[in-house]
């Protein structure tokens, strides 16, 4: 019952997460059910947990934490001038207080990153634990099968960014390699339970919903995706099929390398079909889309990375003008290298493949069962080349459906483990009624059993710690005000960059309020406004402390603080330098540039101003009452320093300007 209940939860994680945008929501929810799911797992013991533990090698223990904790270390404190990046010397300059340099450019996005891989990893566990039955990993296999028809079936009737969104060619993948491993086993179990001159209904039955399912999926990859996702899915397939064709007839040395030499040349052949980019990085070769931002951060990329999740935060910093960060998307492999650095994507290569091969090996070492580790060496060898073509992989819905996969895969991939679990339980128990066990093996064996339960344990409470951490803030922000809840806002959600609108309508709300305040009673509205402006200060330094890299939040911070001309001058520097192309926050930064004569005076300044202001001008008319808002507010200096730039882009504005703010300035 306890295990059924798991399983359903896991399910209803994947589900969830496929079926709802990639937002905050969804990732509370998986984190929270995968983290009771591991929690239940380990604290109702099973049999199972010593096949788990004969699985679960050292090395392989190492592997699945060795992400873990790069991520936890790129959010540690580095000692100066070493792997820490240059940002936070840059930001502790600018806010005139001490900040340890870390890898991380922005510690929520590693968090959070670091949070979706627990999660996947408590999913892959769990579903291994489930899966060490046959029977459950049966069930497993068909409703894996079902999710991931459905969910390939509306991305491919509505291609958005909710449903399945852009994990879907990933998806679709992954739905041919299920229907291809559910009708290899239903064909096995057609030639090896059927009677002469009859079929077994259950095992037709799974063919016959295989086959629908092949066809959905394959036709999604055919009219949605490229030719890349349609190579990957018919390699990731011929692996099965090659089992399947060397344990049916060409079992034995011979026959396997003639099978091996048949697949190797299906496999170069294949590849020549892959439309390979030149001269640009390997790691968008594949991709077809544009990756001009993508290609700009691959030339800075350093050692050690710049962050679990950097790459979403570094995007509009590198990207043109006027371009939307959602139109260019890195490629997974992009984005690994860009996050993690060239070492850590060159290591996941080559454990994938060696994966595959280790699968295969056990594939074929199998009396019964081979088609599940065969599923799991097609699926490392399809998902590596979708890595290097898209960024399905590592959306939440589809890095769950590819954990509970390779869940199933390493559950299976072991004969046995159940019956000898069993047995050896009945064994210890029929000793203990006949005499004194060998003093060894009590100490050993429960040990050796309860370790992966502690590991799933431990998995469980962070998995529960960071749904809290990302929960928290969300129902801190119930009870602020306007101005507060809006930097709170665009505080934990770094990822999201940028707010500008909400930072712009916050100082907007803050000065309309000050504003109806002083009508009424100016002392009082003095008052208000000494406290609120340092509060909103502190708050913005707050984000800023763990999101450098937040081109609004620097310009928020430089508007609350006109007081001091140095201070603004920094802070807009920051502002400029993190945030250059984005075009919304013109207008606030405009008026807060040329309300300051510091800034205004300043050469490089100047070039920096001139530069926004030639936007407005020439490619973006449909802001240039902002430029009118500006010289409004603007000081004697800046008022001068505006008009010539406009006279020299667009003489006839001028006066149109001019007239506006006089017909204002009289109401």
């Amino acid at each position: 019952m306890i295990i059924r209940l798991v399983m359903l939860a896991e399910l209803v994680a994947i589900t969830a997460a496929l079926a709802m945008p990639e937002s905050l929501q969804s990732r509370v929810l998986a984190s929270f059910v995968l983290g009771i799911a591991a929690l239940v797992v380990a604290l109702f013991p099973s049999s199972g947990f010593l096949g788990l533990a004969k699985r679960l090698r050292p090395g392989l223990v190492v592997v699945l934490a060795a992400p873990a904790l790069w991520m936890a270390l790129q959010a540690v404190p580095m000692p100066r001038d070493t792997l820490g990046n240059p940002i936070w010397a840059t930001a502790s300059a600018a806010l005139s207080e001490p900040l340890a340099e870390i890898i991380t450019v922005d510690m929520g996005a590693t968090m959070r990153s670091l949070a979706q891989y627990c999660a996947v990893l408590a999913a892959a566990l769990i579903a291994a634990v489930i899966t060490l039955e046959r029977y459950r990993a049966a069930q497993v296999l068909h409703i894996l099968l079902l999710i991931a028809t459905i969910a390939a079936a509306m991305w491919f009737g509505k291609e958005t960014a909710g449903v399945a969104g852009p994990d879907g060619s990933t998806v679709a993948v992954l739905g041919v390699l299920l229907s291809c491993a559910t009708a290899i086993r239903a064909a096995d179990q057609i030639a090896r339970y059927s009677r002469p001159g009859t079929i077994a209904p259950a095992p037709l039955l799974a063919l016959s919903a295989a086959t629908i399912a092949m066809i959905v999926c394959l036709a999604a990859l055919l009219i949605r995706t490229n030719s890349t996702a349609v190579v990957a899915a018919l390699l990731g397939s011929g692996i099965l099929l090659s089992v399947f064709a060397i344990r049916r007839w060409f079992f034995g040395l011979w026959g396997s390398a003639g099978v091996v030499a048949t697949a190797a040349i299906f496999f170069v052949a294949s590849v020549t079909v892959i439309p390979f980019r030149t001269n640009t990085d390997v790691t968008i070769a594949l991709s077809t889309s544009s990756h001009v931002a993508t290609e700009r951060m691959l030339q800075d990329v350093r050692p050690a990375g710049s962050g679990a999740g950097a790459s979403t935060v570094l995007l509009p910093l590198y990207r043109d003008i006027g371009i939307g960060a959602p139109r260019e998307r890195p490629t997974a492999a992009a984005a690994m290298v860009i996050d993690m650095g060239w070492a850590f994507l060159c290591g996941l290569v080559v454990i994938a493949m060696l994966g595959a091969c280790i699968l295969i090996r056990r594939s074929l070492s199998r009396a019964y069962d081979y088609v599940y580790p065969a599923l799991g060496a097609g699926a490392s060898i399809a998902l590596t080349i979708l890595a290097f073509a898209d960024h399905g992989i590592l959306g939440l819905g589809a890095s769950l459906l590819v954990a509970a996969l390779f869940g199933l895969a390493f559950g299976q991939s072991v004969p046995g483990t159940s019956g000898e679990a069993i047995s050896l339980e009945s064994k210890e128990a029929s000793g203990s009624m006949a005499g004194p066990a060998p003093a060894s093996r009590p100490r050993l064996a429960p040990a050796f059993v309860a370790w992966p339960r502690v590991a799933l344990m431990v998995l469980g409470i962070a998995l529960i710690m960071q749904t809290l951490w990302m929960v928290l803030p969300a129902w801190y922000l119930g009870g602020q005000s306007s101005l507060s809840a809006a930097v709170s806002a665009a505080a934990t959600w770094p990822n999201e960059i940028s707010k500008p609108v909400s930072a712009a309508a916050a100082h907007e709300d803050f000065l309309i309020r000050g504003e109806s305040r002083s009508h009424g009673d100016p002392a009082l509205a003095a008052d208000e406004q000494k406290t609120e402006l340092p509060a909103a200060s502190n708050a913005f330094a707050r984000a800023l402390r763990s999101s450098p890299l937040r081109g609004d939040i620097w310009l928020m911070l430089a508007a609350a603080s006109k007081q001091n001309s140095i201070q603004t001058a920094a802070m807009l520097k920051m502002s400029y330098y993190t945030a250059p192309n984005d075009l919304d926050l013109l207008p606030l930064r405009l008026s807060v540039a040329l309300a300051t004569d510091a800034v205004v005076r300043d050469l490089e300044f100047r070039d920096l101003i001139k530069r926004d202001v030639s936007l407005v001008v020439t490619r973006r008319p449909a802001i240039r009452p902002a430029l009118v808002a500006a010289y409004r507010s603007a000081s004697a200096e800046g008022k001068i320093y505006l008009e010539n730039l406009i006279s020299e882009l667009d003489p006839t504005y001028l006066d149109n300007m001019r007239a506006r703010n006089s017909r204002q300035g009289s109401r």
